[in-house]
């Protein structure tokens, strides 16, 4: 049974397996600065906003964000949006993305930042209605080079 809830500290055990799991793949998020200690305070944030899909009660996508008041409502600025890679083109991400907007009627936008050679994920953003809003200059730097980030933003609907 697929599943997809909100997660926090209480799934740290889960969260742990899961980059065990996808060490290869995660690491582009370990090295800009996602290791599990940095997930586990970020759980303990009153701003986390964070989701898991579960197959079979097993983690195989996260979505890592926070919150940000904005008037009545919320931005979500993501953080984390990776998917088991023998998960991946099942649309588990477009699912986590899906259900913010059916979910949780108090996010009007979503903000993400894209490494500007990410290709895969710049047009898995863009094919999910995210649209360009701007670059951050040398946002990001691994590998001894410096990368620009590109930001997108979504706006949510609720009607």
């Amino acid at each position: 049974m697929n599943r997809i809830s909100l997660i926090n500290k209480e799934h740290l055990l889960s969260i742990i397996n899961f980059i065990n799991d996808n060490s290869d793949e995660f690491n582009y998020f370990k090295n800009i600065g996602w290791n599990i200690k940095n997930i586990e305070s970020h759980f303990s944030k009153n701003n986390n906003y964070s989701l898991g899909y579960f197959k079979d009660n097993n983690l195989v996508g996260v979505l890592i964000g926070d919150t940000i008041k904005n008037d009545k409502e919320y931005d979500l600025e993501l953080h984390i949006l990776f998917v088991s890679k023998h998960q991946r083109r099942k649309k588990i991400a477009t699912k986590l993305l899906n259900y913010i907007e059916t979910n949780n009627v108090n996010i009007s936008k979503i903000f993400i930042e894209v490494a500007e050679d990410n290709e895969d994920a710049i047009s898995f953003y863009q094919k999910n209605n995210f649209v360009f809003l701007n670059f951050r200059h040398n946002y990001y730097r691994y590998n001894d080079k410096n990368i620009h980030a590109k930001c997108f933003i979504k706006k949510i609907n609720h009607e």
